[in-house]
């Protein structure tokens, strides 16, 4: 934020007015642009009919609060060079011990103050037109900028925890106030204390942890965060932190992925991160709604539309001022996308059978199961539709290109299942989690899910280590790499006889397998059947069953 001069010049005299700009764009704070002539009337920006005594204009990516004395004609828009009131206010923040940084409203940091830098060991010239996740490794509900951006409403005395650029710990007590002119929200200030110097000084002590949980617990419960999506696969780390930007802004936004890859908890952490957080998160499945209802659901009803129907809201009044979640978009009727794109375009709709416009806000988040590319050519997505609900694209990877999730997820799943039956933590068996690895998971994590869900509800209530044969039939087909291996080298010195049955021989040669086993083993049941992909109790079944000795 800077406070400049602004010279009307006119035929008669010059005028000098004081005006706040805030700049929309990364470099506008740069000292070049003090000087820059905007080249446009004021008669062309406001026009003759929209002259007010005082407000807000924009012009070439700035942003002006002007104040009218006497009507001028003719005037030209200048920033002055030498603007005493930008040096006093430049000077005045080189002074305050405390550190000071300025973003816009979409995050991007703009300006800091000499305390700033020296706290976080920073160069402004660093910074400068970077976002703040590009700077700062950050859970969202502990930022204190973010926080302001998406409530729109000051934080006081809040206490982050982060890394600086430069790998410094820090602990600091914040306050935060988002910079507001005419209702809307132009950027935030924050004000940084370091703890440790607080701490120092009496009666200004905080109890961080407590705070800390507070606000943890102020969170939401019905609504996912990007705190619950489990990863750690660098293609998801990319999704989360490019969905952290896009849902600071209103940008109708298109998540594409595969059954099962989670494009609903996207869509709510987004909504959750964003500043429409304390609003609506209407989600719905298109592909449910029969097409005769599709009008009657979006825009509601009026009471006397048709026979035995009611006033009723539809789900743009349901959402207003936050999310319309649209599953499986492309399920939408042709016909239908275009009333929709008009409602979107237009902000304003009637409900079935009335004729009073009802004005809307509503931030739109689709998502489709299938290449977008491939449904434009099928005519099943409307081109003007598609483009107008994917100004943002996200893409949700498959499973099998998460492989480093894999396990975590699966133990995540099966620690949530023992917590809510009160059973005693479990885990998998490494042939289990190889197998795991293996499989290519086609319906993506929600399979997974349903697969800890089986093997939890299958195994014996007493079960610490959940094994192959606890899976569903077709994934106890599968032979973990461990497992062939061994496997393979076992069988290398097994003698099978030339006569009997098939069955016979085929007995011989698990016998063999299970004696070789055993004996490598020096007769532990546990490490055995691990090695050969089956649970304990089953190994001491069909040792008991061919009569195996093992001492």
């Amino acid at each position: 934020m800077a406070i400049v001069d602004l010279i009307i010049k006119t035929d008669l005299k010059l005028q000098i007015k004081e005006i706040l700009c805030i700049g929309s764009s990364k470099g506008w704070f740069h000292d070049e642009t003090r000087s820059h002539l905007i080249g446009q009337k004021i008669d062309d920006v406001l026009g003759t009919s929209n002259k007010q005594d005082e407000g807000v204009v924009e012009i070439q990516g700035y942003f002006f609060k002007y104040q009218w004395v006497e009507e001028s004609k003719g005037g030209a828009l200048y920033l002055s060079r030498d603007n005493l009131l930008l040096e006093l206010f430049q000077q005045t923040i080189k002074h305050v011990e405390e550190g000071i940084q300025i973003y816009d409203r979409n995050g991007y940091f703009l300006h800091a103050n000499p305390a700033s830098e020296k706290l976080e060991m920073f160069n402004i010239d660093d910074f400068r037109g970077k976002h703040l996740l590009d700077l700062y490794d950050l859970k969202e509900e502990y930022s204190t900028v973010l926080t302001v951006l998406r409530t729109q409403e000051p934080v006081i005395n809040r206490c982050d925890r982060f890394k600086s650029i430069s790998g410094k710990s820090l602990t600091t007590i914040n306050n935060a106030y988002p910079l507001i002119i005419n209702e809307k929200v132009y950027g935030a200030v924050v004000f940084e204390s370091d703890l440790s110097l607080l701490k120092q000084i009496k009666n200004k002590s905080f109890n961080s942890e407590a705070y800390l949980a507070d606000e943890h617990s102020k969170k939401k419960k019905n609504l996912y965060t990007f705190n619950d999506i489990i990863h750690q696969s660098g293609c998801m780390k990319e999704t989360i932190h490019f969905a952290k930007k896009v849902s600071l802004t209103d940008s109708s936004i298109m998540i594409e992925g595969a059954t099962g890859t989670g494009k609903e908890l996207i869509a709510q952490s987004i909504h959750s991160f964003g500043h429409r957080r304390y609003k609506s998160f209407i989600g719905v499945n298109c592909s449910a709604i029969p097409h005769n209802l599709f009008e009657s659901t979006f825009f509601g009803t009026e009471k006397g539309a048709f026979t035995g129907s009611v006033a009723k809201q539809g789900l743009f009044e349901m959402a207003n001022g936050g999310t319309l979640f649209l599953d499986e978009v492309n399920s939408i009727i042709p016909e239908m996308q275009a009333k929709l794109l008009r409602v979107l375009q237009e902000k304003r709709f009637q409900r079935v059978g009335g004729s009073q416009e009802i004005r809307c806000d509503v931030r739109i988040i689709a998502a489709v199961n299938e290449d977008t590319d491939e449904l434009i050519q099928q005519q099943k997505i409307r081109k003007d539709f598609y483009y107008r609900i994917s100004t943002v694209k996200i893409q949700v990877p498959f499973l099998q290109e998460r492989k480093e999730d894999i396990a975590t997820l699966a133990q995540h799943f099966l620690d949530g299942l023992c917590k809510k039956y009160n059973r005693r933590k479990a885990t998998f068996d490494k042939n289990t989690i190889d197998i795991f690895m293996q499989f290519d998971w086609p319906g993506n994590v929600r399979e997974l899910e349903h697969v800890v869900e089986y093997a939890f509800n299958h195994a014996p209530e007493n079960t610490e280590q959940f094994a192959q044969d606890n899976l569903p039939n077709y994934l106890q087909t599968l032979k973990s790499v461990t497992h062939r291996t061994e496997t393979r080298n076992i069988s290398q010195n097994i003698k099978v006889s030339s006569t009997g049955t098939f069955d016979e021989r085929m007995e011989e040669v698990e016998k063999a397998i299970i004696e070789n086993t055993l004996a490598e083993y020096g007769g532990n049941i546990t490490h055995s059947a691990k090695a050969l992909g089956m649970s304990r109790q089953n190994l001491q079944y069909r040792v008991k069953k061919l009569n195996i000795f093992n001492r």
